[in-house]
């Protein structure tokens, strides 16, 4: 790989080696937010989901799902990321803001999409955190039963056809 994922929309070119590798590699530490941010991008399009793990900070409840977050990743030719807008989030700040968009296509359909977050990073033991998230736009509907067919029997236990019960 030669320029870093993370800067294929801007006009400043750099090599993967020199911008975001040390990052993942950990030899190297963010130094603003807005580092952070590109290197977690260029993690997902190197599927590096270790280092999206251990770089956002989970409350005691919450499980980041590895699984969930390798397959996005194996299912999205990234296309580039967009910085939209940063708030603080310098070497000398506690916490910062990042606005942007990866752009991605969906391998299976070939469908361009965006993913537009807001993400809030704090320091913690000197190091950037990803802390949490605003997804702008629509969230994808997630279905809890399976989708009922249009033969298939009516929900309601009438005995007919989908369709030709609550369907029609």
């Amino acid at each position: 790989m030669s320029d870093c994922p993370c800067r294929v929309l801007d006009s400043k070119k750099m090599s993967f080696e020199d911008c975001c590798a040390p990052l993942l590699k950990g030899t190297k530490k963010a130094t603003t937010a807005e580092s952070m941010m590109r290197s977690r991008y260029s993690a997902y399009v190197v599927k590096d989901i270790d280092y999206i793990d251990k770089t956002q900070m989970n409350e005691k409840h919450e499980v980041f799902n590895k699984e969930e977050a390798l397959k996005w990743a194996d299912s999205s030719e990234w296309q580039g990321l967009e910085i939209k807008s940063t708030k603080k989030g310098l070497a000398a700040d506690d916490t910062g803001v990042v606005e942007f968009i990866a752009h991605y296509k969906d391998k299976a359909s070939g469908t361009e999409l965006r993913h537009h977050e807001t993400s809030l990073f704090q320091k913690v033991n000197g190091d950037w955190k990803f802390k949490e998230g605003n997804i702008h736009g629509a969230q994808p509907v997630k279905r809890l039963e399976p989708k009922i067919g249009r033969n298939d029997p009516c929900h309601c236990g009438s005995g007919k056809k989908f369709k030709k019960c609550h369907g029609a």
